[in-house]
């Protein structure tokens, strides 16, 4: 007789996945052709970082929030690429509702908001999440070659408020972040309720990244 006795269950899991966009070399010097570009034309960048009560990132430029809604064809190929990406993340975290659906259920995800950023010396991103969406990502356009796991990479805090004992048991809970080397091509996608950030840059060259906010909804068979 099977013993049934022991049962664990694995609830609210935390998923970060990683991709790799292979193209990325055939695209860089037209995205940052076209950033440089988008800079000179809106030179103030995203108003917010203008408020005088501001205190969110900090000596950077970042651009509006509608990127996805610029007319440049690389940079429309690389948010099918974010979008497929994201798509696949939520296809894993939901895949016991998704066993469920009809093999042909179809999915669209929205691109809610997105923007890119061009660190200056020094420039940082503060710990913040992104409430109100479903997944948040970060692309890495050029990271100079000086980038390293303490040099404008991003890092995660953990999700799970409180103190915890000293003893073994919770050995597991004891890690308050998780950090991320920046490579360029390279996409990280999260749960936007997850607190993240970027250390401080002090490289010589640019670095550049996109960022997006998604949702992703069912469509209904016709």
């Amino acid at each position: 007789m099977k013993d049934n006795s022991e049962k664990i269950y694995n609830l609210w899991p935390l998923y970060i996945g990683e991709f790799i966009n292979y193209e990325h070399n055939k695209i860089k010097d037209d995205l940052i052709k076209f950033f440089n570009t988008y800079e000179k034309k809106f030179p103030e960048g995203n108003a917010q970082l203008n408020e005088k009560d501001y205190v969110g990132n900090y000596n950077l430029y970042q651009s509006k929030y509608d990127l996805h809604n610029e007319d440049n064809k690389n940079l429309k190929e690389l948010f099918r690429f974010i979008g497929k990406s994201i798509l696949s993340m939520c296809k894993i975290a939901n895949k016991k509702s998704i066993d469920s659906f009809n093999d042909n259920q179809k999915y669209t995800v929205n691109i809610n908001e997105s923007w890119f950023i061009r660190y200056n010396k020094e420039g940082v991103v503060f710990p913040h999440n992104h409430d109100g969406y479903s997944w948040s990502c970060v692309y890495y356009v050029q990271i100079g070659e000086d980038s390293s796991i303490t040099n404008g990479s991003t890092y995660f805090l953990r999700p799970y408020g409180g103190s915890w004992k000293t003893d073994f048991g919770a050995e597991y809970l004891r890690k308050d972040t998780h950090v991320f080397k920046a490579e360029e091509g390279k996409l990280l996608v999260w749960p936007s309720y997850l607190l993240h950030g970027s250390h401080p840059y002090k490289g010589d060259k640019n670095r550049i990244i996109i960022s997006a906010n998604s949702t992703i909804d069912l469509l209904n068979e016709k």
